[in-house]
């Protein structure tokens, strides 16, 4: 009987036990890119890109699926040009990643997720990687850190007043500003500065009558040490200085718009209806305040620090590598 050589191959695979697609992937992997003296396979990035394939098969509509994969298998070669890159260039250093550093990298990765080297196992096997191709990326990883500190991170330097700009970037309007208050306060069912026991209606008709006194232009320093229930009544309702995240929420929506001088609405809280007014800080106090402002506690320093640096470090990896590709013979078959 005679055979085509496509129909021999065909019958070897069956003899062997093989799928067809699967022996004629090793019967034709051939080289897909040349970096420097190094050359990438179509199998390796075939292999590398299997779990991008499975995804692909399992939510992308079939006629749109050979594009989405040829998208996938060209982020995959671009992603092995740049680990050849890397590599090589840590070869030139006699940077290496010894079984020892791996193994206790893995470990720690263990006790961080709180997972068994099992239940790792299993999670590697739902997305299609095998511990061996996971060892090797890992490995990769920590050459690419060891490299990366040596050539980027080295030259970086945050300086104090970047953090700081950050600091009060993130910090919002509410953090930077500090709120200097006084209060007024009606409180029913319990005996007030008078010894006088009001119930929640009369309360509340007291303090908005002391609202009206505020609004027309009475002192509201003398309006609190008269007519207040609180201890704050003594010292003309001074409260001192707050910002808006250290205040309960109905007092904060209260006051948070007031402009200096602004009289509140009245807000319940705690058995007591309250009234509050915002007042410049003086001289020592603004100071003090301003001083507090301008300068984060040590974990906020040290937490906007690392990530400026991850940061500065992400844009000055992608300027080394585009030097590095520029520099290097980088050839897509």
């Amino acid at each position: 009987m005679q055979y085509t050589v496509l129909q021999f191959l065909c019958l070897l695979m069956v003899l062997c036990g093989l799928q067809p697609h699967a022996g004629l992937a090793a019967l034709v992997d051939r080289n897909v890119a040349i970096v420097n003296n190094d050359t990438i396979t179509l199998s390796e990035v075939n292999e590398l890109a299997k779990p991008y394939f499975d995804q692909v098969r399992a939510q992308v509509p079939a006629e749109q699926q050979r594009e989405a994969m040829g998208q996938a298998r060209r982020m995959i070669l671009e992603r092995l040009i740049e680990k050849r890159l890397v590599a090589q260039e840590a070869a030139k250093r006699n940077l290496k990643v010894s079984d020892a550093e791996l193994d206790s990298t893995l470990q720690q990765l263990l006790l961080s997720k709180n997972i068994t080297r099992n239940e790792f196992l299993k999670e590697l096997e739902e997305i299609g990687l095998s511990e061996k191709q996971y060892r090797e990326e890992l490995r990769d990883q920590i050459l690419s850190s060891k490299l990366i500190n040596a050539v980027v991170r080295a030259k970086i330097l945050i300086p104090q007043d970047r953090i700081l700009e950050r600091y009060h970037s993130l910090a919002g309007p509410g953090s930077s500003q500090m709120y200097n208050l006084l209060q007024i306060g009606a409180a029913w069912n319990r005996p007030d500065a008078n010894g006088k026991t009001l119930t929640k209606e009369q309360a509340k008709k007291k303090i908005e009558q002391i609202r009206r006194q505020a609004l027309s232009g009475a002192d509201f320093a003398e309006l609190a040490r008269s007519h207040s229930d609180l201890p704050s009544a003594g010292e003309g309702g001074a409260l001192g200085s707050f910002r808006l995240q250290d205040m309960a929420a109905p007092i904060r929506a209260a006051v948070e718009h007031l402009e200096i001088q602004g009289i509140s609405p009245v807000v319940e809280q705690d058995g007591n209806f309250l009234l509050f007014k915002r007042i410049p800080a003086s001289a020592p106090q603004a100071e003090q305040e301003q001083a507090t402002m301008a300068m984060p506690s040590a974990l906020e320093r040290e937490q906007i620090h690392q990530q400026l640096l991850q940061e500065e470090m992400e844009k000055r990896l992608q300027q080394w590598l585009e030097e590095l590709r520029s520099k290097a013979y980088i050839k897509i078959l």
